[in-house]
């Protein structure tokens, strides 16, 4: 048999190997890892069938016969947001430094679909898992992390030494943002929300310590969401109050949403030259995440 009259699904093996050179598979094991004593000749004969094969070594198996994994998994909410996409490359980077393969799985924010993810993500059996902006409860963070090594972007878990968390400081960039807009003449602030469907666990503390800030600088502050679309958002915000009224987006992505609902157009690409910047709070890098 070989590469080209094997069938598409079915991947050589090193008994395959073995029968295409006449040799036993324990030989076959030797010789590609470079070591067993053998004639050349029989090295040869074995490295070529391996060639003509288009013979791969299993990492998953070998993974599993050694009881170490050399995988970590990372299973983001979505992609729209462009943080994650920074995130992952930034995670792939690190991870191939430390001699790691990153698997990267999508949630989609969706309950039943995270949790059928991770089931699928510890299937693997990987060395680690990193979750950010993941909608689980304390409780289940805890449970996960006594069956894997956990990682968690961008929440807190008090009374968790074994998960590890990376996050920013809500109340100290909910400051700087208020600070921010108030020094530029704005008498009222709005929080703008995500949607239902793609809010996560963290939301309520941002809210909550945006109006702990305006609170402070004697500024009030609504909130809104962007349930029926980000313009019917701040169609309801302008409603509320009078002056200049300043908006805090949730994330990047809606503050991007919220420049196009400005614009009267139906969407606005985050790389667009002609885009105003938005103003952001120090957030983490990505690269600082990884």
């Amino acid at each position: 048999m070989t590469a080209s009259s094997r069938p598409a699904s079915l991947h050589a093996t090193q008994q395959d190997v073995a029968a295409a050179a006449g040799v036993s598979r324990g030989l076959v094991s030797l010789a590609l890892k470079g070591g067993g004593r053998m004639s050349p000749q029989t090295r040869r004969r074995i490295l070529d069938a391996a060639a003509r094969l288009d013979y791969h070594p299993n990492a998953a198996a070998a993974e599993l016969a050694a009881r170490q994994s050399r995988r970590l998994a990372v299973v983001v909410p979505y992609l729209d947001n462009p943080f994650f996409g920074l995130l992952l490359r930034a995670l792939r980077r690190r991870a191939r430094q430390a001699g790691y393969t990153l698997v990267a799985l999508v949630s989609d924010l969706g309950e039943d679909l995270e949790s059928s993810t991770i089931d699928d993500v510890l299937s693997l059996r990987p060395a680690g898992l990193i979750l950010p902006g993941t909608s689980m409860t304390a409780t289940e963070l805890r449970d996960l992390g006594r069956r894997v090594r956990l990682c968690v972007i961008d929440r807190s878990l008090p009374e968790s030494a074994d998960i590890a968390t990376v996050r920013l400081d809500e109340a100290d960039a909910a400051r700087l943002t208020v600070e921010h807009l108030t020094s530029q003449g704005y008498t009222r602030l709005t929080f703008l929300s995500p949607a239902a469907r793609l809010r996560e666990t963290i939301l309520g503390e941002r809210v909550e310590e945006c109006r702990k800030a305006a609170a402070r600088a004697g500024v009030g502050l609504t909130e809104v969401s962007a349930d029926a679309g980000v313009g019917a958002a701040i169609a309801q915000a302008l409603e509320v109050g009078t002056g200049p009224l300043g908006l805090i987006a949730y994330n990047d992505l809606l503050a991007i949403d919220a420049i196009a609902a400005g614009w009267g157009t139906d969407s606005a690409s985050p790389t667009s030259s002609e885009s105003p910047p938005t103003t952001t709070p120090p957030w983490p890098r990505a690269s600082n995440c990884a």
